[in-house]
């Protein structure tokens, strides 16, 4: 493709996107169609713009409705939430440990950052046992 032409996978990596999302946008009319036919169609920086803005309204807590009003140029309520809704956080992976203490008790715990000895963990699941007055046996 020539410069400034976009496949599906440029511009959703650009947007931080999933191709998936791209297309739902498409099919709801918040983006435009790609631009061509079949193997030949692509985006531009226009798609990309768009896709921007889409994500911009989203984070400021706007419906996908109200979106697209704002797109078509109407009017629309500034939603309430906005001005305390902190922008969406980038995803992260972390590994986290579910540790069963007793019936109806979870410890869970980020692996990453606490790595107690299996004796500890032990200790605590007996004291749990006697706060909440559970016998050892069960």
């Amino acid at each position: 493709m020539s410069s400034g032409e976009l496949g599906i996978s440029e511009l959703a990596d650009a947007a931080g996107l999933s191709r998936r999302a791209v297309r739902f946008y498409v099919q709801q009319g918040l983006l435009p169609p790609p631009n061509g036919k079949g193997r030949g169609s692509h985006y531009d920086a226009v798609h990309l713009g768009r896709l921007k803005k889409i994500l911009e309204l989203q984070q400021a807590g706007h419906s996908l409705d109200a979106i697209r009003r704002i797109l078509d140029g109407q009017p629309v309520e500034i939603p309430k939430s906005s001005a305390r809704r902190a922008p969406r956080a980038m995803l992260s992976a972390e590994l986290w440990t579910r540790l069963r203490l007793m019936e109806g008790v979870e410890l869970h715990f980020d692996t990453a950052r606490h790595n107690p000895e299996v004796e500890k963990l032990m200790a605590l699941r007996e004291f749990v046992r006697e706060v909440f007055g559970q016998d050892q046996d069960e």
